[in-house]
């Protein structure tokens, strides 16, 4: 039987070593998002809803376990794949702006899209 997840996270594990202290973000998580489902990944703050979407999205690697966009595992793409997966699969608005100062705003949108090769006049 196809998988129709879009996204799977098996037994996903994140720890973060901070000297001698290991902070465990994410914990064995187990989820499966259907193409077209809408979640919401609610929570504490500190909780790991960044973490989990950080994983997901490759910015972060996952200390053990399996991130699989439309059955391919995340672990398995090199950083340019990653980079490109994000730039034309995944979308974040992220609570603080995270924008370039130096930039305009107009500028700050169409940044996302001359790094996917988007022609300047189009963009």
């Amino acid at each position: 039987m196809a998988d129709d997840a879009i996204i799977r996270a098996v037994d996903v594990h994140k720890t973060y070593n901070s000297g001698a202290v290991n902070v465990h973000a994410l914990r064995g998580v187990n989820l499966a998002i259907a193409r077209g489902e809408m979640v919401a990944i609610m929570g504490p703050s500190g909780c790991g809803k960044t973490t989990l979407l950080n994983c997901f999205s490759g910015l972060d690697d996952v200390t053990s376990g399996d991130v699989r966009i439309e059955g391919v595992s995340l672990s398995a793409m090199n950083d340019d794949e990653k980079s490109r997966y994000r730039s034309r699969r995944m979308g974040f608005v992220f609570q603080s702006y995270n924008l370039l100062p130096v930039l305009t705003s107009v500028e700050n949108v169409e940044l996302p899209l001359l790094v996917a090769r988007v022609p300047a006049r189009e963009a």
